[in-house]
């Protein structure tokens, strides 16, 4: 079978690819930018841009193939570099153009990758533009299978690298304290039941929802990427009032990762059907969930070749410094707000914001330091207390004097004060 798979380059097609030449079938990657990927031999590329293509050139493109698979897609996990806007561009205008294509070319089968939550009325601009590209699916000519999976972990993944950059080890906040429930599947078990969508036919008009054999909060997450590592983590709850301040201000910052449709994101749980492994529809391909592999297993780097833990320290203590320190900004803003209206001395001593700033900071400072120090000279508990003692004292210190220096600068002169002497 001729089997084109759209988005073929990316972290889940590398994987299907494989797949489905193991099976041998005569495949076809389309992407952007195929000729810098890392493709098997005998698998013909498609240079195609999805978003800005002629109609006839998709046609083209899908011609001659028995089965289209498309995996083009945007992580939900953090702000695409075009906007959040660009979800639609590319979930659903991109599957448009495909099935579009494919009904043209008389393409036999169309396996659409979705998403748990897929729901035009949902509450992110990624979960929208999947419900809409479920819709253009299954209103086709086509014979079509929509997967839905909890959040895929493995080799080239993101899930692992965004729990990375939201926390450090030893001591570090989530928002709500990570409280948010997520299924994590390995591609190596997606990509077989994503190739059976292609091959077998009585699956026709079928939408699986697949997760992986735990159901984790973030911060179960978290914990065990740093317990693989050899570290530990405590916790601290992140008010999510506050997280969505920083969210939301950070998310109009050029280059933030992340604003407001991850916070919304993480206000609800990515598990199929509340995690009750019986919903769990990998059944239905014959996989017992229990028998699917775990995250444990796949952090401790059993056969597979390594993880997505095998970054560095520094790289990963820098990305989080830097996140913290626009969250820390938006906390801040308030109080710059509030010289106008409340004295210097009530903005020095009781605003949350404040104590919020040096308490957050001093943690996520902290864990940032200690994590890129200890990729230098190792775990030590006597350099963690006195990190701890340093951080918290020239946070305090920073706080204490930006907050004056601001009071000096911009708080309004009172009407009865004396003018200046010039000389």
């Amino acid at each position: 079978m001729k089997v084109l798979v759209a988005g073929g380059t990316g972290f889940i097609g590398t994987a299907l690819v494989r797949e489905l030449t193991a099976r041998n079938h005569d495949v076809s990657v389309l992407s952007r930018s195929p000729a810098d990927a890392d493709v098997a031999a005998g698998v013909d590329r498609i240079a195609l841009d999805l978003t800005s293509a002629h109609a006839d050139a998709v046609t083209e493109a899908v011609a001659g193939h028995d089965a289209l698979v498309n995996l083009v897609a945007l992580s939900p996990l953090f702000t695409p570099s075009g906007g959040i806007e660009t979800h639609e561009t590319v979930h659903f205008g991109g599957t448009e153009a495909l099935v579009t294509a494919a009904e043209a070319a008389t393409v036999s089968r169309f396996v659409q990758m979705s998403a748990l939550g897929a729901d035009v009325d949902g509450d992110t601009h990624y979960i929208r533009a999947k419900g809409q590209a479920e819709g253009v699916v299954r209103d086709s000519s086509v014979d079509w299978v929509i997967v839905r999976p909890s959040v895929v972990f493995g080799d080239g993944g993101e899930f692992v690298r965004f729990t990375r950059l939201l926390t450090t080890p030893y001591v570090s906040g989530l928002p709500g304290g990570g409280f948010t429930r997520f299924q994590p599947i390995w591609v190596g078990d997606v990509a077989p039941m994503l190739a059976d969508c292609v091959d077998e036919a009585d699956r026709d008009g079928e939408t699986y929802e697949l997760g992986g054999p735990e159901v984790l909060t973030l911060a179960d997450v978290a914990r065990r990427i740093y317990t693989a590592e050899g570290k530990s983590l405590r916790v601290l709850p992140i008010p999510m009032p506050l997280a969505r301040l920083g969210l939301t201000i950070g998310g109009g910052v050029p280059g933030f990762p992340m604003g407001p449709d991850q916070y919304r994101s993480l206000q609800f749980d990515n598990t199929v059907d509340g995690g009750d492994p019986n919903a769990n529809d990998v059944q239905a391909f014959g996989v017992d969930p229990a028998a699917l592999r775990t995250l444990d297993d796949y952090l401790a780097g059993d056969d597979a070749g390594g993880s997505e833990t095998d970054s560095g320290s520094v790289f990963v203590g820098t990305e989080t410094l830097g996140l913290f320190a626009f969250l820390s900004l938006a906390w801040f803003l308030p109080g710059v707000v509030d010289i106008y209206s409340v004295p210097g001395l009530v903005l020095l001593f009781i605003p949350s914001y404040l104590v919020a700033m040096v308490f957050y900071d001093g943690v996520f400072g902290l864990g940032a330091f200690v994590y890129a120090l200890d990729g230098v000279v190792g775990e030590s508990p006597h350099l963690w207390q006195a990190g701890l003692l340093v951080t918290y004292y020239l946070f305090s210190v920073a706080a204490v004097t930006l907050g004056r220096a601001l009071e000096r600068r911009f708080s309004p002169v009172p009407a009865d004060a004396e003018p200046t002497d010039p000389q």
